[in-house]
């Protein structure tokens, strides 16, 4: 078993994304149909929609035990938060935890298996996956107890990035219980609420990102974002905020990668 079954596991999955009645650019088209290139996500346009609503992104209900009504969101907003952003508003901390505002339709592809390469392969798909990752450290963040258990790859990159050193610092200071996983090339002092857990040389760890939120006492808040780095600059993974999964996941990292604090 390891992290990468838990994406293959998901099977065959087909999502559509429809944009109604759209008003904006064909190059705002063009970057959304791009974000979900080489996805189970379709990326179609209607004008059929009702006339009050201009630049709407409609989403299936079709994901794995969801079955729900469709969802959505302005184009704009997914603008905003994917489609307009550049890795400095991550990197550098521009954006605060209470400023994160992932739209319904992104959230709404959750069990959906995705593989995607970063900058500069492609301009933004692996936006969308650190999006997801900062709108599950927001929800823990608000929630502010439970545990939040974050792979960083290699724990320099907390460090390293001070827009992540900012989002850690400011989890810590709540009542969650904040572990984080990564080669030990850099280790937290001995007054930091952060707990530390990793090992020289485990390859699965370093190629191991992942955000995983277990609230105490109400299962409807939890939330995992899973990705593993199958090849240089190339990802899978997928996000979820069904219970299960995610105790199912938080069980596989806590037994496979709890090598101890320091």
């Amino acid at each position: 078993m390891s992290l990468l079954e838990f994406i293959h596991d998901l099977g065959d999955v087909d999502r559509t994304l429809t944009v109604v009645n759209r008003t904006e650019t064909d190059i705002v088209q063009s970057m959304l149909e791009e974000l979900f290139e080489g996805q189970p996500v379709t990326v179609t346009e209607s004008g059929s929609g009702p006339a009050a609503e201009e630049d709407r992104v409609l989403v299936d209900g079709g994901g794995e035990g969801d079955g729900g009504p469709p969802v959505s969101s302005s184009l704009e907003s997914i603008g905003n938060a994917v489609l307009f952003v550049n890795s400095d508003t991550y990197i550098s901390g521009s954006r605060s935890l209470d400023e994160v505002e992932t739209p319904e339709a992104i959230l709404k592809l959750a069990d959906t298996p995705f593989s995607m390469v970063g900058y500069p392969d492609t301009r933004k798909q692996k936006f969308l996956l650190i999006e997801i990752s900062r709108y599950i450290e927001a929800k823990a963040w608000q929630a502010g107890t439970g545990a939040i258990h974050s792979g960083f790859q290699t724990l320099s990159r907390i460090n390293d990035e001070r827009g992540t050193r900012q989002v850690y610092d400011k989890l810590a200071s709540t009542g969650l219980d904040v572990h984080v996983y990564g080669i030990p090339n850099w280790t937290p002092g001995p007054d930091s609420p952060l707990e530390p857990h990793g090992e020289d040389g485990d390859e699965e760890l370093r190629r191991s990102w992942f955000v995983i939120f277990q609230h105490p006492t109400d299962p409807a808040q939890d939330a995992g974002l899973v990705c593993y780095e199958v090849g240089r600059n190339e990802w899978q993974g997928f996000w979820t905020f069904d219970h299960e999964r995610v105790d199912t996941v938080l069980d596989y990292v806590t037994t496979r990668f709890h090598y101890g604090s320091s």
